[in-house]
């Protein structure tokens, strides 16, 4: 600041009479407005989203900063006897009034630089509203110095005009713009025209001008403001009761399903002893078909592992662990591909199975992995219903200290509108679907300390990533 008021001083009035008292004066000045500097800091004031109290004290600081300045001069001149004592007054006014316009004007604007761009926002979005802002700056200006007496401090009122309509539309920016504009035609007008009103009456109306407007420039965009976070708040709250409503229906369907779960387990255990009593009575029985006993045995195996699977879904959602033990993991893998492969709801669907990877046994719960797999490979072979031969892939994968299983199609992928609550409960794109399948897929994935995840299928159509640690404590 020292330097651009030497700057100033050489350009403007050329080398000065008394150089100590120059440089005394800039050092004064310089001191006085670092420490005006350091106090807005201070009280943060946002220049982005401004507050009427924000510019009350930002307002006041300026003011007291340019009286304790300008007093600070004219005091040094009057010590030096190179000012009558009988002008302090005067000078101490034109000073303090000019150096204030200049901190109101300038020192917002130069606080929004970083922010140029959001701060012509306003613009782009109403080209004509700043249009009709500049008719009405040229149109005043052609009132005072062409139409009506420039000698007439009455005729410069006009210009409070466009500096209201910039504030209305366009808020604080719009006024620091108008104000700068005015303030250089002004300057200019004076120079050109032989008589015009006192300079510092000129002064004390764009003070006035400027004081105006960004009092009312701040409202308005406190309104702005108000709306924005209204608006915000609205929709949070719109969100968190989503929200709740679907973790309120997401527990009564854990609760039903635990229910179902704890009903069916014992109608099942009891058919699983039937069927094995009927393996037993085969084996003494006169009847020759040699398929009933394997067919009894397959029909007692499926039925036990339904059983084990209400078992472990009930446990699960009564909040208890999974069942980790030491899989033999290809053997799951096949045998769960093998058995969806006999399901009718897989239709003509291929399914097949390929490993990128040398591990043998994982420690896991082989039901929940089962549930996942069956409901992501359900899930493709639905999408696949209207597709030309429809495929669907399970590739299995080495990665760091994981393990992935991808199940992937060729159908034509989730809506990119789903992505973002694919995962939450009672989300689908069936029309007879509860959108809990993937919810729970993903709600079992995390209960393994692993994840499920979706992404673009190189194939065209949904691919889905269950990742598993290698070691159950992981």
């Amino acid at each position: 600041m020292l330097v651009a008021l030497t700057l100033a001083e050489l350009l403007v009035r050329g080398m000065p009479s008394n150089p100590v008292i120059f440089l005394v004066q800039a050092v004064i000045v310089t001191t006085t407005y670092l420490m005006a500097a350091v106090t807005i800091r201070r009280f943060e004031f946002d220049i982005s989203k401004p507050t009427f109290a924000a510019l009350t004290r930002f307002s006041c600081i300026a003011a007291l900063a340019a009286f304790v300045a300008s007093s600070s001069v004219v005091g040094l001149y009057a010590t030096a006897s190179l000012l009558p004592g009988g002008q302090f007054g005067s000078a101490v006014g034109k000073l303090w009034v000019g150096d204030l316009n200049g901190i109101l004007m300038l020192t917002p604007l130069l606080l929004k630089t970083p922010t140029i761009r959001k701060s012509l926002r306003p613009i782009n979005l109403a080209p004509a509203k700043f249009l009709g802002v500049s008719a009405a700056l040229m149109v005043s200006f052609l009132i005072v110095f062409f139409i009506g007496d420039p000698d007439d401090l009455r005729f410069f009122y006009v210009l409070f005009v466009p500096a209201v309509l910039a504030a209305l539309v366009g808020g604080v920016s719009g006024v620091l713009v108008v104000a700068v504009v005015i303030q250089i035609g002004l300057a200019f007008g004076v120079q050109q025209l032989p008589e015009v009103a006192p300079l510092v009456d000129l002064q004390y109306l764009m003070l006035t001008l400027v004081g105006t407007t960004l009092a009312l420039g701040v409202v308005v965009a406190e309104r702005a403001n108000t709306s924005e976070i209204a608006l915000q708040r609205e929709i949070q709250l719109r969100d968190r009761e989503a929200s709740l409503a679907r973790a309120s229906r997401a527990a009564t369907a854990g609760e039903l399903a635990s229910v179902i779960a704890h009903e069916l387990n014992q109608p099942m255990t009891a058919l699983v002893g039937y069927l094995r009593s009927i393996e037993i009575m085969l084996v003494n029985s006169p009847v020759t078909e040699s398929r009933l006993r394997p067919t009894a045995r397959k029909a007692a195996d499926e039925a036990l592992r339904v059983s084990d699977t209400l078992y472990r879904l009930r446990n699960f959602y009564a909040g208890r662990d999974p069942h980790i033990e030491t899989l033999e993991f290809r053997p799951l893998i096949l045998g769960i591909a093998d058995l969806l492969r006999r399901r009718e709801r897989i239709g003509n669907a291929s399914i097949d199975v390929k490993f990128k990877t040398d591990i043998e046994q994982i420690e896991s719960d082989s039901v929940f992995i089962s549930v996942i797999i069956s409901n992501l490979v359900l899930n493709s072979a639905e999408a696949l219903r209207d597709t030309t031969a429809p495929k669907i892939e399970i590739l299995v994968k080495e990665n760091a200290e994981s393990l992935e299983i991808s199940i992937e199609d060729n159908g034509s992928g989730v809506p990119e509108r789903l992505i973002p609550e694919l995962f939450k409960a009672f989300v689908t794109t069936k029309t007879e679907g509860m959108g809990m399948g993937l919810a729970a897929s993903h709600s079992l994935s995390q209960a393994l300390r692993g994840d499920l995840l979706y992404a673009r299928s190189e194939l065209g159509g949904a691919k889905f990533t269950l990742i598993l640690p290698l070691r159950s404590g992981q």
